[in-house]
């Protein structure tokens, strides 16, 4: 079982039928027939003839340009998943957030396959597509970006050719201008625990403190059997199976992340304020996937449609079985009525825990509606990644690890000329085919914690002032590194 680190997100590789694709074959680069056709040497892909619509600057791959997108149907029609491996030393993350799975994960092949430059062949039919975007509405603001960046030469659009490879913008100065441009019309974010992590919000394996480390089984309401196999695989007792034969375990090692929840113990941090900007003052934000479980995002102004929670969320309950909706408050109610602190801290809690019961079906399954191990993943996530991928122009990927599954999918079944950022402490998502240095041609290295990366390009963007309004509601770590910025910019 793969496992994320940390409270912020609890993930699950389900097993919901959808099938795993070998990424070393799946990334490599087409062959463009006269025709504008793809050909892949070894597998079948589902042929159509291509119909590029955007020029992302940054892809300068002749084959990229008229791909047609791997996604939702992937190849002859199979969905996609993958797992990156742990192999890979330099993707480590300092996330926190928990995934499993019950799949088995093995390589994803050629760390550098899907961003593989095109055949020459290509040119001629790159130069038609250039020169037809140049043409439409937007073609005088293209033409200026383009210039701007001096990656193509459009003086005569009958002969727009690459004049070289161009190099993706840097950060944060041209990765403005490009939110800016209408290159840029339609945002993905993928973020993990590190988006949440300023704001406190305890995690799974931190030494001394986490989860991991400091759970006693003994002080759960299970069978000594039970217990010993939660001392010996703690996520058992946030497990599917688990929690069907017997659920307090699971709900007295979260009682404390449920009443923090519903209190708003933990605020939303510079990175959800971020990601809620480029909804309200951009404009352009198409869709929020998090893997994270806290429901930080809720305390945002980002339309609940625009929110994808892939591993479910503690801000709201529903049952297990029946999947019959529960009222949260009334469910947290509950929760402090019914179930034992085992950290010995609320003095108003009951000495042992009793079940709470669905009104529905009559089963003592209502939780959370978070994903356990081994547990389905939200049909949601599947819908929106068929509908939301083929159109992005740019995937934001901010505070993972990449390693969980289905989560990663989305960093290669966006099109392949869309552009990827990574805000990120280290490095990630390599064997995935995310490509860094000056190898990129896509790829878009935002180094540092999701808050400060996030800031420098809310600075860049003129969102300073709106980041003011609602420092009081920031938690402190993220209100203390925006009131030094704004002393920064005071004294220019």
């Amino acid at each position: 079982n793969r496992e994320e680190e940390g409270e912020g997100g609890l993930a699950s590789m389900n097993d919901n039928g959808m099938e795993n694709m070998d990424l070393g074959e799946a990334t490599k680069p087409a062959a463009v027939d006269n025709d504008g056709d793809k050909k892949q040497s070894g597998h079948s892909i589902s042929k159509r003839k291509s119909q590029p619509k955007k020029l992302t600057v940054g892809q300068g791959e002749t084959a990229l340009l008229s791909s047609p997108t791997v996604g939702e149907g992937g190849r002859d029609g199979q969905s996609v998943e993958k797992s990156a491996t742990q192999d890979d030393q330099d993707d480590s993350s300092s996330e926190d957030s928990v995934g499993s799975g019950d799949g088995s994960e093995n390589e994803s092949g050629d760390e550098n396959s899907s961003n593989s430059s095109g055949s020459s062949s290509g040119s001629s039919h790159q130069a038609a597509i250039l020169a037809n975007l140049l043409q439409g509405e937007q073609g005088e603001a293209i033409r200026a970006y383009i210039n701007r960046h001096e990656s193509f030469n459009t003086s005569d659009m009958g002969q727009c050719v690459p004049m070289h490879m161009p190099a993706p913008p840097t950060f944060p100065n041209e990765m403005a201008d490009f939110l800016r441009s209408p290159l840029c019309q339609s945002i993905c974010v993928l973020a993990g625990a590190g988006m949440s992590v300023s704001s406190g919000i305890p995690d799974f394996r931190s030494a001394g403190v986490g989860l991991y480390d400091t759970i006693r089984p003994e002080l759960l309401t299970a069978t000594e059997l039970e217990q010993a196999i939660i001392e010996d695989d703690p996520t058992v007792a946030l497990d599917k199976g688990m929690f069907l034969r017997n659920p307090l375990p699971m709900l007295e090692l979260k009682r404390d992340f449920i009443l923090g929840t519903q209190t708003k113990k933990w605020k939303a941090t510079l990175a959800h304020r971020f990601v809620e900007l480029l909804h309200t003052k951009l404009g352009k934000l198409t869709r929020l996937y998090t893997q994270n479980i806290d429901g930080l995002e809720l305390q945002t102004s980002i339309p609940k449609e625009k929110i994808v929670n892939v591993h479910g969320s503690m801000g709201a309950a529903a049952c297990e079985l029946c999947e019959a909706e529960v009222d949260f408050d009334e469910f947290c109610d509950k929760i402090s009525s019914n179930i034992k602190d085992i950290t010995g801290r609320d003095e108003n809690a009951p000495a042992t825990s009793t079940p709470i019961t669905c009104e529905a079906c009559g089963n003592p399954t209502v939780k959370p509606t978070i994903v356990l191990f081994r547990g389905a993943m939200p049909q949601q996530f599947h819908r929106r990644v068929a509908e939301d991928l083929p159109e992005c122009d740019l995937l934001i990927i901010m505070g993972t690890s990449l390693q969980v599954a289905p989560a990663n999918s989305l960093v290669y079944r966006i099109p392949p000329t869309a552009l990827r950022m990574v805000m990120n402490n280290e490095k990630v998502g390599r064997r995935l085919g995310i490509v860094y240095g000056e190898e990129s041609v896509r790829d878009v290295f935002a180094h540092g914690h999701s808050d400060e990366t996030c800031l420098d390009l809310a600075d860049q963007m003129g969102w300073l002032p709106d980041l003011a309004e609602i420092i009081d509601e920031l938690p402190e770590s993220s209100a203390t590194l925006l009131r030094h910025r704004l002393e920064q910019r005071e004294e220019e």
